[in-house]
């Protein structure tokens, strides 16, 4: 029997998952890495964490499951998107990657806001002039490390990088290239007015291509490392949200996935090219290339439950976290969470703003500061959704997937806040189940990404919204919207003091 492998290469570790071609699961392995904050609002990684933890992310499906390596006929990988690693002319990284959380390049935005305008930039390329993307990370790279900059060769995302480090062959594909700045999103080309205006050389980005499409194979050092076959064949890969959206089945209509990780993108399919007016939801490419991706790209969720339990609950487990959060009610006695300790994405986009807690007394507990926590994620999925149904989409359910889908109290949440059926799959992991698919259909085992998802995906668990907490809910989401737009003028100065 053949088997194909797919990892997911996220902020925090590689998830991968061993799928016989007939789609059945195998097994799954782990292997996590630190991120660097070298100044507050930045965050990079070194690349030797997402390569060394891929091979031994590799190795144990290969231990646990006893395939063997010639059985493996296809790699493929969904990675983190928005980061950017300089690599020479002879491939070795310059430096550190610059990944999607940092926020250093806001400065780097203005000259193009000034020159095109935030909203030519919207319609051109389906995204926000903001820090988050690619463009301006590769503009504060010219400006501040000059001499990485001039070495450069190409600018890498970290799909891209590892994609040739496995191959030795250069491609990014639409979804990754879409959350650059630098794609038309509807030609789906490198866009030369956006390289003009950035000043990016745009021969130094990656060739572009479909996610299924046969990058190439394994080269010999490589095979040996990661413990596979110089025959096993490697895709173009996608981005993570992307892929985890290919394993939750969001390839139609009615349905909007929730991907909770250490951020949470939240994203929905269509056929059509359609352009938020609010712009509080991006439009990218889909890892289907006849499709688009409404997607508002993740403000940090997970990674606010990791950071409270660090600091307040060491030691604990997120379950016993929702034990103890479980008994409190809807609203959290009054108590509400901004979910902004790295910036906004939602209610709007903001580097300014920050993680705030407000509306607690000495009646309060710790618990209920653990509930205000989930619900403040469970205000800002609302946000988009609301705004992705003022924009024409028709949204039945919502796919909650990733490590936070987990919980059974925040799932709850999800549904009596946003007032949508919330589901949950099997496989959880969808990342990593996604990036199975396109390996499945790079070999041919599958005609479509779509094909494959609905041979696959199977509902564990439905849940419905609670009629007696959706009231309360709405009194508490308008609460936090009020605390959020009340508190702008705070974040905006403290952001012009430089804190």
């Amino acid at each position: 029997m053949d088997y194909v492998i797919g990892c997911d290469v996220g902020s925090q570790g590689t998830m991968g998952i061993l799928l016989s071609l007939e789609g059945k699961l195998v097994c799954e392995a782990y292997e996590g890495y630190p991120m660097d904050y070298p100044q507050p609002l930045w965050a990079e990684q070194p690349v030797e964490c997402w390569v060394n933890a891929l091979s031994l992310t590799v190795r144990k499906l290969l231990s646990a499951s006893g395939v063997t390596a010639e059985h493996v006929r296809a790699l493929s990988l969904a990675t983190q998107v928005d980061g950017v690693i300089p690599i020479d002319e002879n491939g070795y990284p310059l430096r550190s990657a610059i990944i999607w959380m940092d926020r250093r390049a806001a400065a780097q935005c203005e000259p193009v806001r000034q020159s095109l305008g935030s909203e030519q930039v919207f319609h051109l390329t389906g995204l926000n002039l903001d820090a988050s993307h690619v463009a301006p990370k590769i503009r504060w790279l010219a400006e501040q490390q000059p001499e990485i900059y001039h070495r450069a060769k190409y600018f890498l995302l970290p799909g891209s990088y590892l994609a040739y480090y496995l191959t030795g062959e250069l491609a990014v594909d639409y979804s990754n290239a879409s959350s650059t700045l630098l794609l038309d999103v509807r030609t789906k080309t490198w866009s030369g007015s956006m390289g003009e205006a950035f000043q990016i050389d745009l021969h130094k980005m990656a060739p572009l291509g479909a996610a299924t499409t046969a990058l190439g194979r394994l080269r010999p050092e490589i095979a040996e490392q990661v413990g596979l076959s110089t025959n096993t064949m490697v895709t173009i890969g996608c981005g993570d949200e992307h892929a985890a959206c290919l394993g939750a089945g969001i390839t139609g209509p009615g349905l909007v996935a929730d991907i909770v990780g250490t951020a949470e993108p939240v994203c929905a399919a269509s056929r059509e090219l359609i352009f938020d007016s609010s712009r509080l939801v991006e439009t990218h490419c889909h890892a289907d290339p006849e499709l688009w991706l409404l997607e508002n790209p993740g403000f940090v969720s997970g990674g606010n439950y990791r950071w409270w339990r660090d600091q307040f609950a060491e030691g604990q487990t997120y379950s016993s976290l929702d034990e103890e959060a479980s008994p409190i009610p809807p609203g959290a006695q009054g108590l509400t969470f901004l979910p902004s300790l790295m910036g906004a994405l939602a209610p709007t986009w903001n580097e300014a703003a920050r993680g705030t807690f407000t509306g607690f007394t000495l009646a309060h507990t710790r618990a209920h500061f653990v509930r205000a926590l989930l619900e403040g994620s469970a205000f800002a999925v609302r946000d988009i959704t609301t705004q992705m149904q003022a924009s024409g989409l028709d949204l039945r359910e919502l796919r909650v997937v990733g490590g936070g889908a987990k919980s059974r109290l925040w799932n709850q949440i999800k549904a009596d806040v946003t007032g949508l059926q919330v589901g949950v799959p099997e496989v959880t992991e969808t990342t990593a189940l996604g990036a199975t698919f396109l390996a499945l259909v790079g070999v041919g085992a599958y005609a479509s990404l779509s094909e494959a998802g609905e041979h696959i995906i199977r509902i564990r668990e439905r849940i419905d919204p609670n009629p007696s907490a959706q009231p309360v809910y709405t009194e508490a989401y308008e609460r936090y919207r009020q605390t959020y737009f009340a508190l702008l003028p705070v974040f905006e100065e403290t952001a012009r003091r430089g804190v």
